[in-house]
C-alpha cells in the first residue's frame, strides 16, 4: 500500500523521525476536500505520546475536509541548506576540487487518520503544547497560568490528533561523504 523509498542509503531509522517530527516546529497537513481538491496547510504541531497533534478553532477548511476523509499526510523539512561537494582532499585539505553541491535535508512524511480528541486526551495534548512551545524558564514559571489559560480555551478550541500508520524519512547527504560548508 505504501511505497518503499527509492534511494536506501538516504532512509532515516523510525527513532531519527521520531527525532525530527520533536524537534520540528511547523508541519504541512495535508488533507482530501469533498471537492475532490487537496488542501495543504502548515501547522504547528506536537508530537505526543507516538501521535501528532494540532490545534485548531471550532471550524474551517481542515476541518471539513477531515470530516470528508479522515486520511491525511503530514511532512515536515528541517535542516535545509546547500552545500559546495569538494573531493580529493589531501590530510593537509589542501588541494580542494569543486565537485557540484549538494543539498542537506531532513524530511519526514507522515500517512495517518486524523479524529478529534476530546477529554481528558485534549487537555493533555493541549499542555504538551504549552511545554513544546514555551522555553524552559519560561514554562516552569507560567505552567500554572498556562493551564488555567488552556482550560478557558478548551470550548473554542478543536485539537486533532493524527495517528500515525506510516511514516518515512529521508535525508540529503549521506553519512559518509565528505563536504565543506555550513553543518550542525
Amino acid at each position: 500500500m505504501f511505497m518503499k523509498i527509492r534511494r536506501k542509503e538516504k532512509q532515516l531509522t523510525v527513532e531519527e523521525c521520531n527525532v525530527i517530527l520533536t524537534k520540528a516546529e511547523v508541519g504541512t497537513l495535508a488533507t482530501l476536500g469533498a471537492d475532490s481538491y487537496l488542501y495543504a496547510v502548515p501547522v504547528n504541531y506536537v508530537l505526543h505520546n507516538g501521535n501528532i497533534y494540532f490545534h485548531c478553532a471550532t471550524v474551517g477548511h481542515k476541518l471539513d475536509n477531515i470530516s470528508n476523509c479522515h486520511s491525511v499526510s503530514f511532512n515536515v523539512v528541517t535542516d535545509v541548506w546547500v552545500i559546495p561537494l569538494l573531493t580529493d582532499i589531501d590530510v593537509n585539505e589542501k588541494n580542494l576540487k569543486f565537485s557540484g553541491f549538494d543539498t542537506n535535508f531532513n524530511s519526514v512524511i507522515v500517512f495517518a487518520k486524523a479524529q478529534e480528541v476530546l477529554g481528558d486526551e485534549k487537555k493533555d495534548g493541549l499542555c504538551a503544547f504549552l511545554k513544546k512551545f514555551i522555553n524552559e524558564d519560561e514554562y516552569s514559571k507560567y505552567k500554572k497560568d498556562g493551564i488555567k489559560y488552556i482550560e478557558s480555551s478548551l470550548k473554542r478550541t478543536k485539537l486533532i490528533k493524527i495517528k500515525i500508520e506510516h511514516m518515512t524519512g529521508k535525508r540529503g547527504i549521506q553519512n559518509n561523504r565528505q563536504i565543506q560548508g555550513k553543518q550542525n
